[in-house]
């Protein structure tokens, strides 16, 4: 697909800088064509089914996976995985999101959460990290659709905003379009995890875009083989991403934000000093 294709350029960019590694030989491969991994040094799964059928396989080079939501990734290879599987992650961890409702509305003391079951492992982080942004939070988790949309009128009517979490089984695009149909009619900012979601009617969201996932898991590779020791970093979230409002849905929400790399200069700024 055209999001696997733009992650397998932005890892050929992160090589191709590196002039180190002039005399590296880098195959893109079809998931078809696995024997021919086997022998490969190093294989750069992008997307779930690539991951979990290289890690499938008995004989396998070391393997960084790209784009995958990290409670897939860990339920595929374990929460300790071994050192040579790592990944990237897809999702945004949940404290960017807060961080840029708290730059979007100041003055906002509750915040909704809408999650999956993956997030259940999770919650003590969540309450910290809440608590970093000057939150409240109220996590409603759902186990399935139906359940979802109970929970997203019970937080419209508790919240002063909602942060949906990647699960696509629970937010599914029906779920997503109830969601912020219940937010607008009652004025409750939506802050999302994706470009998508901005154009649909979200307030804002934070993401990764498939090139800068790409081009992490390029200066991985690089590193990968330049060391004395050749080792793969731990899993992790995408270190860049980018941020993006809806004017028309802010302004209709009386909201007067900055420009989007204003804001994105802050989320990094607030998320430095929480750390």
């Amino acid at each position: 697909g055209e999001l696997y294709g733009r992650v397998a350029n932005g890892v050929r960019d992160g090589v191709v800088a590196d002039p180190t590694l002039a005399q590296l030989q880098l195959n893109t491969l079809q998931l078809g064509d696995l024997p021919r991994a086997r022998s490969s040094d190093l294989a750069v799964a992008v997307g779930s089914a690539a991951c979990e059928r290289v890690l499938s396989e008995r004989r396998r080079p070391p393997l960084l996976c790209a784009l995958i939501p990290k409670a897939g990734f860990e339920r595929l290879a374990g929460e300790s995985p071994p050192a040579d599987v790592s990944a990237i992650f897809l999702d945004q961890p949940l404290s960017r999101q807060l961080q840029l409702a708290r730059a979007l509305l100041p003055a906002a003391t509750r915040a909704g959460v809408l999650a999956g079951p993956d997030l259940r492992p999770m919650m003590g982080a969540v309450r910290r990290d809440g608590r970093d942004a000057g939150f409240a939070l109220d996590v409603e988790i759902a186990d399935d659709e139906r359940m979802a949309a109970r929970s997203i009128q019970r937080l419209v009517a508790r919240n002063d905003l909602i942060l949906p979490v990647y699960d696509p089984a629970v937010l599914t695009p029906s779920t997503a379009k109830w969601l912020l149909h219940l937010a607008y009619r009652d004025q409750r900012p939506v802050i999302g995890f994706s470009r998508a979601y901005v154009d649909a009617g979200a307030a804002a969201a934070v993401f990764s875009t498939p090139e800068q996932i790409g081009r992490q898991a390029g200066r991985a590779v690089s590193t990968f083989f330049r060391g004395a020791v050749r080792r793969l970093p731990a899993p992790s979230h995408a270190q860049a991403f980018e941020i993006r409002v809806n004017r028309r849905v802010a302004a209709s929400l009386g909201l007067d934000p900055a420009s989007d790399d204003s804001l994105e200069r802050q989320v990094n700024s607030r998320l430095e000093a929480s750390r």
